[in-house]
């Protein structure tokens, strides 16, 4: 059996990836027959060489290879400065993959789907395919609640929405916190105070929030995550540098990412040392285009400047630019 796990929401594929690792047979001994790659530099012959290869001393092999379909998705004449993968590249990609013998799992990880690939046209009737899209509001209140019973704790319905609104549909900070909370409230139920008290990278999370919405263009979102730190005590020229700060963030990630730097170096330069903040800095510096990172820098220079020359006060101001960020 070979696998597809498609879609943003990496906390569910990789606990999906687990349960696959778990279902081929002893854990210890299949992570001495596993190999990953990335599938943008992963060559025909070192991916047969690897999948026709027979497990030793383990139960079965497994190969895992991220953005494998992202290769060979067409893009138009926007190849990013990179060459367009040869037809006959595919075609021996899906070979490998339709001849791969029984004892060998293959397991192709990408950030979206389009069922148009080439790729994944070529293979779809040998591989189970699982998407996870991000939760919208109403499935990540359930699984939260799902999440604090499975831990053996209880939780308010107000603390619920609260927890939604600090963190967002990050689950596994959601996973983080609901630990940390759980443990702390013992044998009672987990309240909005609790969560107050003591969810971490709560500004952090609701700058994250508004960003997200803003490059989506999702005015409600980017206005709750935006009331959200208002209501936080946070003036609304805190939250421009706030959110000036994070667009920097994102486009220095992206420079250093396309000089060939290693993440820990990067983490290192910009001073990112809690997990959160890299994590989410780093997914939203590689769902968006620079271009789109200039526009709104651009649009936030001219807010700075009418609130400083007296044309808008902060709070008008911060209000019309989400608002325009949100809808252009």
């Amino acid at each position: 059996m070979h696998y597809l796990l498609a879609g943003p929401d990496d906390y569910s594929l990789k606990v999906k990836l687990t349960a696959i690792k778990h279902s081929l047979g002893d854990f210890a001994m299949l992570s001495m027959a596993t190999s990953s790659f990335e599938g943008a530099k992963l060559s025909p012959s070192e991916f047969r060489l690897n999948v026709q290869a027979t497990p030793f001393l383990a139960p079965a092999r497994l190969v895992i290879v991220n953005g494998l379909l992202d290769r060979f998705q067409t893009k138009g004449e926007d190849t990013g400065g990179k060459k367009k993968p040869k037809t006959e590249d595919t075609a021996e990609f899906a070979s490998i993959i339709l001849s791969s013998p029984p004892s060998t799992t293959v397991v192709l990880i990408e950030k979206t789907l389009n069922r148009a690939n080439p790729l994944f046209k070529s293979i779809t009737d040998v591989v189970e395919t699982h998407e996870f899209p991000l939760f919208d509001k109403p499935r990540l209140k359930e699984w939260i609640g799902r999440r604090v019973m499975n831990a053996g704790g209880q939780i308010t319905p107000g603390a619920i929405n609260l927890l939604v609104q600090y963190v967002g549909a990050d689950l596994w900070s959601v996973a983080t916190e609901i630990d940390k909370l759980t443990l702390y409230a013992a044998d009672r139920q987990i309240t909005e105070v609790d969560i107050k008290t003591l969810v971490s990278s709560a500004q952090e999370s609701s700058i994250f929030n508004l960003v997200d919405a803003i490059f989506e263009r999702r005015l409600k979102g980017a206005t709750e995550a935006l009331e959200s730190l208002k209501s936080g005590g946070l003036s609304a020229g805190y939250v421009l540098s706030m959110l000036a700060r994070q667009l920097r963030l994102m486009i220095q990630l992206k420079d250093l990412k396309s000089l060939g730097e290693k993440d820990i170096e990067i983490r290192r330069r910009l001073n990112l040392s809690a997990d959160f903040v890299w994590r989410k800095t780093q997914d939203q510096a590689s769902h968006f285009s620079i271009e789109r990172f200039k526009d709104i820098y651009s649009k936030l220079l001219e807010t700075d400047i009418s609130i400083k020359s007296g044309q808008l006060d902060e709070s008008t101001a911060i209000d019309l630019l989400v608002a325009e960020l949100s809808t252009q």
